[in-house]
């Protein structure tokens, strides 16, 4: 696996809008993730080498009961922002960004989400799935157990290892309130970040040429021995 210089790590989370964890691991894989072929990619806002084309998927809760037509309208969101400035930077592919019914891996627990701590999805992995972005959409109920006041809340879904002791955010969740999707700030701030972009607000400026879009992402200096250390509440 090519090995990535800590400067240029810092450099493509900063542009990129995901998250790095720095993992101990001692020249070994972090327990529980085998050897793979996939890498990560700091050349596309697709973010693996795996993906060749914007997917996301979206799971219910089940308190929605299919009646709001929850994919429908995220599709509508996702077709509003071929328009953001940096849409073409991102290298997202010559194929149709799509919205999928249906996440890969476990029902979304009810457990309040933590900003920058908890993961929603499967974790660390050397084989991500193709979806770039998992998204559950929440009724009242289960938000207000789930995110509080809060009408939606980002989370890590997947890292890839890049290097002997980096977790890289290569799949990211987004958790919402259904009452929230139509509201025009949910595509140009919220579902934006999500796909690695950064949200349509003003004072906005595009990216110089060359830049990897996205948003200001975080970078996790304590190291780990365990990476179930990073999930937080939220597995």
């Amino acid at each position: 696996m090519k090995r990535f210089p800590l400067r240029e790590l810092l450099h493509v989370a900063a542009m990129s809008g995901i998250v790095f964890a720095a993992v101990h691991c001692g020249g070994e894989a972090p327990a529980n993730i085998p050897e793979g072929d996939v890498h990560f990619d700091d050349k596309s806002a697709l973010l693996t080498t795996n993906r060749d084309a914007l997917r996301l998927c979206v799971r219910e809760a089940p308190g929605l009961r299919g009646g709001g037509r929850v994919t429908e309208r995220l599709d509508a969101s996702l077709k509003a922002l071929d328009a953001h400035p940096d849409w073409a930077a991102a290298r997202f592919g010559a194929k149709t960004p799509t919205v999928e019914a249906g996440c890969p891996g476990p029902a979304l627990p009810l457990a309040r989400i933590e900003p920058k701590e908890s993961i929603v999805g499967p974790g660390p992995t050397t084989k991500p799935g193709r979806f770039r972005t998992f998204i559950h959409v929440l009724d009242e109920k289960t938000a207000d157990v789930v995110l509080g006041e809060r009408k939606a809340e980002r989370a890590v879904a997947e890292f890839l290892r890049v290097d002997d002791h980096i977790l890289a955010e290569v799949t990211t969740a987004l958790v919402v309130r259904e009452s929230y999707l139509d509201d025009p700030e949910f595509a140009s701030r919220w579902l934006s970040q999500a796909v690695g972009l950064q949200p349509m607000s003003a004072g906005f400026q595009r990216l110089e040429d060359g830049e990897v879009p996205g948003v200001l992402g975080d970078f996790v200096e304590k190291p780990v021995t365990d990476t179930s250390a990073l999930r937080g509440g939220v597995k």
